[in-house]
């Protein structure tokens, strides 16, 4: 990602595809927090189902100030496969991408950027998630009113459904994907986001 791009969608604030973090996940939280709001943000609402959802870390939520955030991650191939692994252990469908980079803001200024391309469905849990302060069970749905995430009831699903129907009669995304291997070894090996004829 270039670094205008990122200033232009930091100046736009957080919403339903856009979140701010000061800095990374506690440990514990990997396994709560953070699997929370990826499935939100991929979800995003009805209206943003065409975006790519970003987590943006080492940037403050309410003024846009930037965080010394400073954490070694040896491989960030790695942390995406570990990250990956972890997202898919509890979505269904699947993610099927998932983007890491540092981006330069400013001279000595990096923030790590997670990215979610659009995608085609709604992704759920497929098992229970214990979070600090309640469980979520397998099923459950979450997705963005603006900053805030909330679980979907049936009606808000099939507000999606129908967004995601409307999406492709109008041309929206197909994905093929192709992978070889099984289960937790599945290598993605080719994904393809492209506008249907």
């Amino acid at each position: 990602m270039e670094t205008e791009e990122l200033k232009e969608i930091i100046k736009a604030g957080e919403n339903s595809k856009v979140d701010f973090k000061r800095q990374w996940y506690e440990k514990d939280d990997l396994n709560k927090e953070f699997i929370k709001d990826m499935l939100a943000l991929a979800n995003g609402s009805v209206h943003t189902i065409e975006e790519t959802a970003y987590l943006i870390i080492g940037i403050t939520d309410d003024k846009r100030e930037f965080f010394d955030f400073q954490y070694s991650f040896k491989s960030l191939e790695k942390l995406k496969q570990q990250l990956l692994t972890q997202l898919n252990n509890y979505a269904q469908p699947e993610f099927l991408s998932l983007e890491i980079e540092w981006v330069e803001l400013e001279e000595e200024q990096e923030v790590l950027v997670l990215s979610v391309l659009p995608h085609g469905r709604l992704i759920s849990l497929s098992k229970d998630l214990q979070l600090k302060r309640n469980s979520d069970k397998k099923g459950t749905t979450y997705y963005r009113v603006g900053e805030d995430i909330r679980v979907a009831s049936v009606e808000v699903i099939e507000d999606f459904k129908k967004a995601f129907a409307k999406n492709e009669n109008k041309g929206g995304i197909v994905i093929n994907q192709t992978h070889s291997g099984s289960g937790d070894n599945i290598a993605r090996d080719k994904i393809v986001y492209q506008k249907s004829e």
